[in-house]
């Protein structure tokens, strides 16, 4: 199952180009099997859209990308988010009291807003986006190393704020997952890889760390 664990829509990420709807399309026109919006600092359009994602026929998941005073983390398994904007820390220790699963957001990205080598003195912290659709290779590679020297579970999103962004990378699972629970649990037990599509459309499931793979 291919998942893009990171996209926005404009409602709630003002920075993004793109409707839900548009976004669903996009998933599905690229060959995904599940989407995620993941809006900035909120997890409002699961209620705001309730109706539409109950009936568009699509596996759409709510995370949050969360500003922390360091840099943005993503995370999935949460009903409720701290009142304040907290350190990376505080937020990891969050979402790991409620069984959550949490990982830091294009960490490298030369313009800001990841994590950096902040990442490397914190806690409760699962994965690392080793795959940001919209960072430069240079970028996932300083990725990719700390994810492999830390021990933590690679993951990969397209971080799409356009339609045409959507699938540009994702993450690939085994089994079928239904649901927000589901896909918590299976992020958290490592089940998943980073996927790219390739030139000629198919999805290549990539071997950690991003050496080889194979066509899915």
């Amino acid at each position: 199952m291919l998942i893009d664990l990171h996209a926005h829509e404009y409602l709630y990420s003002p920075c993004s180009g793109m409707s839900l709807r548009e976004a669903v399309e996009a998933a599905r026109n690229a060959g995904l099997d599940a989407l995620c919006i993941t809006d900035h600092g909120s997890m409002d359009i699961r209620k705001r859209e309730a109706a539409l994602l109950r009936n568009i026929g699509f596996p759409v998941f709510i995370g949050v990308e969360m500003y922390t005073r360091q840099g943005d983390v993503i995370a999935f398994g949460l009903d409720s988010l701290p009142p304040a904007m907290p350190t990376s820390q505080e937020f990891a220790d969050f979402v790991a009291a409620r069984n959550g699963f949490c990982f830091a957001a294009h960490p490298f990205r030369s313009f800001g807003g990841g994590l950096g080598d902040a990442l490397y003195a914190m806690r409760n912290l699962n994965g690392v986006e080793v795959l940001n659709g919209a960072d430069s290779e240079y970028e996932n590679g300083l990725a990719v190393r700390a994810c492999r020297e830390l021990g933590l579970i690679p993951v990969a999103g397209s971080d799409a704020h356009r339609p045409e962004d959507v699938g540009r990378c994702a993450t690939w699972f085994p089994d079928a997952v239904a649901s927000e629970w589901e896909l918590t649990a299976a992020l958290r037990a490592g089940k998943g890889r980073p996927a790219v599509r390739g030139r000629n459309g198919a999805w290549h499931r990539l071997a950690y760390p991003m050496q080889g793979g194979d066509e899915l």
